[in-house]
Formats: structure tokens, C-alpha cells, sequence
């Protein structure tokens, strides 16, 4: 069906709803202003009724008020309740004063109102009743015959027995009795606090009164018992349902009701054929042909061949129009410029796109190329064709939770080839959405860095084993102490290993040392089952340990250190006899500097080896902890913990573009004192915390108005510690622009254990501004992967390296291996301890963006 036709039934189905629904609503809108123009005449109606039983009542408490106050009345009732007697009543005393009473109460009743006045006397008997209504000429009293009570009707004389003549009620009663609505009053009458009788007033609401109250309402009222069959009523108060009922017609307007139903048809389906003749006519020229040239428009994008829409009409749709060829336009050329993106990412990355159940739908030559397989090979399967065994299950089952989520996933992955050879992959998974945000697929971007991991590998093998002997080395120690549940450390040191080096040279001594090293681990072979073997120092060797049979330990470790004694190296036809000191630790902990006091120990009382005990820890060691502790907790109460400056120099044009903070203290002679006497101690006595609050507020006032960056050192302990959080980012809010120039360096990183706290950390130091720079890299366990994990914008490679770059081999390959992989991470780096112009020629050349060391200037007091 054309659009022009769909469009002619829209219009004329459109137009009569909306038309016959306007009726429909119309009508019974007027239906419904009628309504509540008669609530609203009711609850006016209400408010008049309301207002007129308030005025009756009003007007009864004022004529008790002048019945109270009136000394006649009282003097007649007191005559009355004192002295009457109802035995031998006194016609002429009392019937004088109670129709004198009744002649009296005139004075207290308006013209037209209908009232009962009733007096009693003070034991509640009727004494006289006066009625108002004209319809009802009731003026009465009581009399008495050998007391007997009698009503006597002061217009005839007739005599009524009085059934009933006590009325115990008192203040306001409402009742409905013989088609009146009664409101009554009735109060005591007193005098000097004495009860005298009793004054009742009643008013009654009858039809009569009702005509009359009609003629000012909008709508007549009737009073009923009841309600269920009427819609307008108002109930009066009353323990009896008491009602007014509203007499509401609406018959009028029903009765009209039919006639303009018809007459309304009739005008709607006029309008309805004029309606329509008009719209389609407006909607063929104004929305059908141009909607034609958007058609011709989009036909064109599909076709790869992009055409702007014809604009035909310079009004709202042609403005839109406009609008939408800037957005064609804007969209071809990103189009375009995705087509360049996608052919990049796929000529320089390994490409898949794989469904929601893990089937492999596309894959790039560049996969093909690195994995082995073909297309063919590839395409239908899922990514267990390339799973290398090492990969646990737990690592593609927090991938797979990841992406789910439709968070793009990133991490290392080892896959394996089509030849069962393996590559490295720095891999990005992101979700492939549709246009409601559902997952249709995912595609995984990844990088070839399996040369990476292998220099990686390189550098850890270099930070767990001692290039010269080939033996673990000493961070492997302080790794694997900990492992051990009860370790057994000896360590032994070659005597004045420094004659030899002096005498020989460096590099016999290095022979020395390796030859060493093989008759050391030939005899641990021959006395221990397991042992681990390191190069401590220098010339020192450790031997790690565990579960060790004590009673047998020391036997075994004299046969050891006699038969080295007794063993002569030849190097160079030289022949050297060692002399060994040893020391010996078999508590974990503090284990390390146990061994070493007992080798110091032994070497000073000059005997063969010494087991480390309490007996023997020097008392001085502990006096000097005591002595730095007080000293810490001074100068942080006297604020002589301050912080000094040292410039990271741009290699490229040497300018001064960042400082590090590094912290001092000031003792009481103005002499300034290195961390490395009391950062260790403040740790151990809980003081260290305070000190990194206090480079923090100092660092953060000193760049507060600076144009520069700035960095501070932070510990795993400080990060991982909630209360140094919170502080930093309660100084951030107190220093709103500081978070842009500020770069946390991580200290220890490598001991890092909970990374997820870490990360967290880093995120929202991030998304304050800050930076992150990784300090010390290349010392101990350094590794690359831990680089992409805390997103590092900055390396410190570590100074021991950089000061022997200049005569070391080993070290130049490391920098030159860091800096590279910086380079490809886009991560910027920076130089430590660049002493000399040779250092900061190297360091330059290889491509060290940064430097900081003594070259360019020392730590200071103030900026430079």
C-alpha cells in the first residue's frame, strides 16, 4: 500500500477518533462542570444552612445570658423552688407569679423565631413553658391539687395531668421528634452560688422554617431520617442520623441530551471530510516528498555512495534536513576515518571477533600469521583452539564474568600456536553492542609482546640469580625466609676477601669467588639433603635451611667450613687457601640480622662459626631504637620534621620540570638528619604514618600555587592504610588544584601482594589528576606485567643501576630494556643518581626522558 494511501486512512481514521472522542469528552465534560458547579452551589448551600443553626444557637446561649442576669425571673423561681408547696398548693401566690413568669419571657423572644422557653424549678419540675410559634400558641404552667401536678393552659384555663414534670438534662441536646429538628439549651439559674431552678430553649426547624431558609438556597432542602437514596445531603448534629437532603433536578439538561448528541455527529463528520482533504494535501507536499529525498539519501549511504538531502521546503523539516546532512557529512568522514582505524589495528594487531557462546567469526591475517592456523581453521571454533596448558581455568572464568558485564577486559594472556609453540599477548576485549545496548559479540584486540616477557623473564632472572656464581641470589633469600615455616639460616664470609682483590685484581677475585661458590655447593651437597645456596654479599654465602635436625646442624657445618679451609684454589697458576667465619640462625624471625650478628660476632672473638641467642644481641642496638624513637616523637611535637626539594631535569632541554619531596628532620642544632637514620625505627614504633601526613601537608602547601609537577613517596602500607586515604583526599577537597601536579611514587612496589586494593587506590587518585610513577624499577623483583597493572605514567629506574651503567654491561642492557618497553607503553622514564656528565650522556642517548641526581643539584631547602 502506498504512503499516500496509508496516509488518507490514518488521517480519516485519526480525525474521526479524535474528533468523536472530543465529543465524547466534551459532552461529558459539561456533564461534569455541571456537576461541580452543583457541588459547589451545595457546599455554599451548606455553609448558609451551617451558619443559620450557628446563629440560632448563638442567639439561644444570649437569652439564657439575659435570663441569668434578669433579678425578676430569679426572684420568681426562688419564690417557686423555696416556698411552694405542692400539698397545699397557694393558688393565688403562685399561679399570680408563674403567669406573671410567662407574660414575662416575652420580653426574651424576637419576632418570627420559633423558640420554647421553659422554666424550672430547683429539683428539675416543669414550672412554666412559653412557645413562640405561631402556628402553636403554647404558653402554660404548672399547678398543683393535693400534689398532684396539673398543666394549666393560661388561654382557656385548661387543666392537664402532667405526666412527666422533671428534666435532669442540662447544656445542649439535638433530637428530632414529630418532624422537627430540635435544638435545645438548657442551664442552671443561681444566685450567690445557690441553685434556684432551671431555664430550657428550644428551637424547632420545621417545614415551615424550612420554606423560609428555601428562599435564600440554590437548591430546596427537605429533612429526612435517612440518605441511601440521595446524592446532596448534609447531617445535622444528633445522636439520631438526622439529615437535610438537597432536592437537586437535572432533568433539563438530559432531557436535551439526545439532540445535541446528533446535532454534534453530524458537525463531526463535516469536519472530518474537510479535515482530511486539507491534511492530505499538506502531508503530500510538506512530509511525503521530502521524506522521498531522505529515502534517496539513505539509499545513497548503503550504496557507499554518500548524496546530501534535496531540500524542497524551508521550514521545520527542511531545517531538519540541514541538520541531518551536517550529521551525514559528520558521519561519512568518521566512517571513513574507522575504515583507515580498523585496516591500522588490523595490519598492526592480532584481530578476532568471536559471539556470545565464544565462536570465532572473523580473524585477521595478522592472527593468522602469528597463531598458524587458517581462516577456515579458525572460524566456527572457539579460542581453546589456540588455550595454552598454562592458563587456568580461573583466568578465562573471571574473563569471560568481566565481559559479561560489558566491561572491556584487559590482561596478559599466553596462547599457543597451530606447531604447539607459544606467544605472549597483551589482550583488550571489549563488548560489540547493538543499538539497545545488547550484546551481539565482543572483539579482542591484541598485541605480540612475547619479546617483552622474554627480557622480562631476563631481568627476573637477574634480580633471583647472582650473575657471577650463577647462585640464587639475595632478594631469592628474602623471598624464600618467608615461604620457609621454620627456616635455618648459616651465613658464611670469606675473611679478608679485600687483600685478595687488592693484591690479585677484581676480576680474580671474581674467578675466586665462582670457584668458591661450586666447592661450597659440593660440600652443602654432601652434608645436607635440601638446601638452597646464595650469594649474600660481597663475599658472603647463605645457606637456607628448613626442618633441620639441630643436634646434627652444627657437625655438619664444621665439616663444611674445615674442608674449604683445606681446599686450594688454583687460578693463574696462584694457589689461595681461605679462611671462613660463619654464622649461624635458627629463629625466623628477624632471622637475617640474627645471622649476620652472630657472623660479626664470630669474626670480632676470631672462632670458627657462632649460633645466634639473646645472650649475645648487643643492649646498644636497642638503646640507639629508644633514643630515635624520642627523638622522631620530638620533632614531630616541635615541628622540626621538614621536607627538602630535588629538580627531575628534562634531558631534552635541561629545564627543572618536576621535584621530588624528600623528608628530613631538623635537630635542635639546626643539623639536618637523613631518612635512612630514622624511616626504619619510625616504622617499627607506629611514628611513621604521622610522618607521611606531615610531606603531605608541607608538599601540598609548598605547589599549592606552583605551575609544576611535584612527587611524593608512598609505601604499599600507605596506600593499603585507610586512614592516610582518606587523608589524601581530604587535603585533595582543601586543595582543589593540587591533584593535577601531584605524582605518587610507589615505593617497595614489588611487594605489593593485594593488587585489587592497590588498583583501587590508583583509580581514584587518577580521577583526581594525579599521575604514577613506579620507583626504584630494575632493584629486586621488578617485572613488566605489574607495570600494565598499576597503569604507571612514570619509571625511577633504580640508581644501582644507573651509576654503573657506565662500566657495566649487564646494567646498560637492563636500562636499555626498560627504556624500550617504556617506549612502547608510552610510559615516560626517569633516571636516579645521575652523579656525572658520562652517566647523563648514556642515559640521554638510549633515550631517558628525565634525570635527578647530584649532576644537576643536590636536595635543597627551597625550589631552584
Amino acid at each position: 500500500m502506498k504512503l499516500k494511501t496509508k496516509s488518507l486512512i490514518n488521517i480519516t481514521i485519526s480525525t474521526a477518533l479524535v474528533f468523536f472522542l472530543s465529543g465524547y469528552f466534551t459532552f461529558n465534560y459539561f456533564e461534569s462542570i455541571l456537576k461541580q458547579q452543583i457541588i459547589k452551589d451545595i457546599e455554599n448551600d451548606s455553609k448558609k444552612i451551617q451558619n443559620f443553626l450557628s446563629t440560632i444557637e448563638k442567639n439561644q446561649l444570649e437569652v439564657i445570658a439575659s435570663i441569668e442576669d434578669d433579678d425578676k425571673i430569679l426572684s420568681i423561681l426562688n419564690l417557686v423552688s423555696n416556698y411552694e408547696d405542692k400539698t397545699y398548693y397557694s393558688d393565688f401566690i403562685f399561679n399570680t407569679e408563674k403567669e406573671s413568669l410567662i407574660q414575662y419571657s416575652q420580653k426574651f423572644a424576637k419576632d418570627g423565631e420559633n423558640i420554647l422557653i421553659e422554666f424550672f424549678d430547683k429539683d428539675n419540675g416543669l414550672v412554666a413553658k412559653k412557645s413562640f410559634d405561631k402556628s402553636v400558641d403554647e404558653s402554660v404552667y404548672v399547678i398543683y391539687d393535693d400534689g398532684n401536678a396539673f398543666i394549666k393552659n393560661l388561654k382557656d384555663g385548661a387543666l392537664t395531668p402532667l405526666e412527666n414534670s422533671t428534666n435532669k438534662c442540662l447544656g445542649t441536646n439535638y433530637n428530632y421528634i414529630n418532624n422537627y429538628y430540635t435544638i435545645c439549651h438548657k442551664k442552671e439559674l443561681k444566685q450567690d452560688s445557690s441553685i434556684l431552678g432551671y431555664v430550657k430553649i428550644s428551637y424547632f426547624l420545621n417545614q415551615e422554617e424550612l420554606e423560609k431558609l428555601n428562599l435564600n438556597l440554590n437548591h430546596p432542602l427537605f429533612l429526612s431520617q435517612g440518605h441511601q437514596e440521595h446524592e446532596f445531603y448534609l447531617k445535622l448534629n444528633g445522636n439520631k442520623d438526622i439529615y437535610l437532603i438537597h432536592n437537586v433536578d437535572m432533568s433539563p439538561f438530559y432531557d436535551k441530551k439526545e439532540e445535541l448528541i446528533l446535532n454534534m455527529v453530524i458537525s463531526i463528520l463535516v469536519l472530518i471530510v474537510l479535515f482530511s482533504i486539507v491534511s492530505t494535501a499538506f502531508i503530500n507536499k510538506n512530509i511525503i516528498k521530502p521524506l522521498f529525498k531522505l529515502k534517496n539519501t539513505l539509499e545513497s549511504v548503503l550504496n557507499k555512495k554518500y548524496k546530501p538531502i534535496e531540500i524542497i521546503n524551508d521550514d521545520e523539516i527542511g531545517e531538519i534536513f540541514k541538520a541531518s546532512n551536517k550529521i551525514f557529512e559528520k558521519l561519512w568522514y568518521n566512517y571513513s576515518n574507522l575504515q583507515s582505524y580498523e585496516k591500522s589495528i588490523d595490519t598492526s594487531n592480532l584481530v578476532t571477533k568471536f559471539d556470545t557462546n565464544g565462536y570465532i567469526t572473523y580473524a585477521n591475517e595478522f592472527f593468522c600469521d602469528i597463531t598458524g592456523y587458517e581462516k577456515k581453521d579458525l572460524i566456527g571454533k572457539t579460542h581453546e583452539i589456540i588455550r595454552h596448558y598454562d592458563m587456568p581455568d580461573e583466568f578465562f572464568e573471571e574473563l569471560w564474568k568481566t565481559i559479561k558485564q560489558g566491561i572491556i577486559w584487559r590482561n596478559i594472556i599466553k596462547n599457543r600456536t597451530k606447531n604447539n609453540g607459544y606467544y605472549w599477548a597483551d589482550t583488550v576485549i571489549s563488548p560489540i553492542v547493538d543499538i539497545n545496548r545488547v550484546i551481539t559479540g565482543y572483539i579482542a584486540v591484541s598485541r605480540d609482546i612475547t619479546d617483552f616477557v622474554h627480557k622480562n623473564e631476563e631481568l627476573e632472572y637477574r634480580a633471583n640469580y647472582d650473575l657471577l656464581t650463577s647462585q640464587y641470589s639475595r632478594n631469592k633469600l628474602l623471598e624464600d625466609i618467608e615461604k620457609f615455616a621454620s627456616p635455618i639460616l648459616i651465613v658464611i664470609n670469606i675473611d679478608r676477601f679485600l687483600q685478595i682483590n687488592e693484591l690479585y685484581g677484581h676480576k680474580f677475585g671474581d674467578e675466586v669467588l665462582k670457584k668458591f661458590s661450586q666447592f661450597l655447593k659440593s660440600e652443602c651437597i654432601k652434608e645436607f639433603k635440601n638446601f638452597n645456596l646464595y650469594r649474600y654479599g660481597g663475599d658472603e654465602f647463605a645457606i637456607l635451611l628448613e626442618n633441620y635436625n639441630q643436634d646434627s646442624l652444627l657437625s655438619s657445618v664444621r665439616n663444611i667450613l674445615r674442608d674449604l679451609e683445606n681446599k686450594i684454589i688454583v687460578i693463574e697458576d696462584k694457589e689461595i687457601n681461605l679462611n671462613l667465619s660463619c654464622g649461624i640462625c635458627v629463629e625466623k624471625t628477624d632471622i637475617l640480622l640474627s645471622a649476620e650478628m652472630a657472623l660479626q660476632i664470630c669474626k670480632k672473638n676470631r672462632v670458627d662459626l657462632v649460633v645466634y641467642d639473646e645472650n649475645i644481641s648487643p643492649h646498644k642496638e636497642y638503646q640507639n631504637n629508644i633514643l630515635w624513637s624520642k627523638k622522631i616523637k620530638e620533632a614531630i611535637e616541635e615541628d622540626r620534621v621538614i621536607v627538602f626539594f630535588q629538580a627531575i631535569v628534562n634531558n631534552e632541554n635541561l629545564k627543572y620540570e618536576k621535584y621530588e619531596v624528600l623528608i628530613r628532620i631538623k635537630d635542635r642544632d639546626e643539623n639536618i638528619i637523613s631518612p635512612f637514620l630514622f624511616l626504619d625505627i619510625a616504622k617499627k614504633t607506629k611514628q611513621y604514618l604521622k610522618l607521611t601526613k606531615i610531606v603531605i601537608d608541607k608538599s601540598f602547601e609548598m605547589f599549592k600555587d606552583k605551575e609544576v609537577e611535584f612527587s611524593i613517596n608512598l609505601t604499599n602500607e600507605d596506600i593499603s592504610n585507610k586512614e592516610i586515604n582518606d587523608y589524601i583526599f581530604k587535603k585533595f577537597d582543601e586543595y582543589p588544584n593540587i591533584a593535577k601536579k601531584l605524582v605518587i611514587e610507589l615505593v617497595e612496589s614489588e611487594s605489593i601482594v593485594d593488587y585489587e586494593i592497590a588498583i583501587e587506590f590508583i583509580k581514584r587518585v587518577k580521577s583526581k589528576g594525579c599521575k604514577i610513577a613506579i620507583d626504584d624499577f630494575g632493584s629486586g623483583y621488578s617485572n613488566f606485567e605489574y607495570l600494565i597493572k598499576l597503569e604507571a605514567d612514570y619509571i625511577k629506574i633504580d640508581g644501582s643501576l644507573i651509576k654503573n651503567i657506565v662500566t657495566q654491561k649487564e646494567s646498560f642492557a637492563v636500562v636499555s630494556t626498560i627504556v624500550n618497553f617504556a617506549k612502547q607503553m608510552e610510559i615516560k622514564t626517569i633516571a636516579e643518581f645521575v652523579e656525572n656528565e658520562d652517566i647523563y650522556k648514556i642515559i640521554k642517548n638510549i633515550g631517558v626522558d628525565f634525570s635527578q641526581g647530584y649532576y644537576f643539584t643536590p636536595p635543597k631547602k627551597e625550589l631552584d
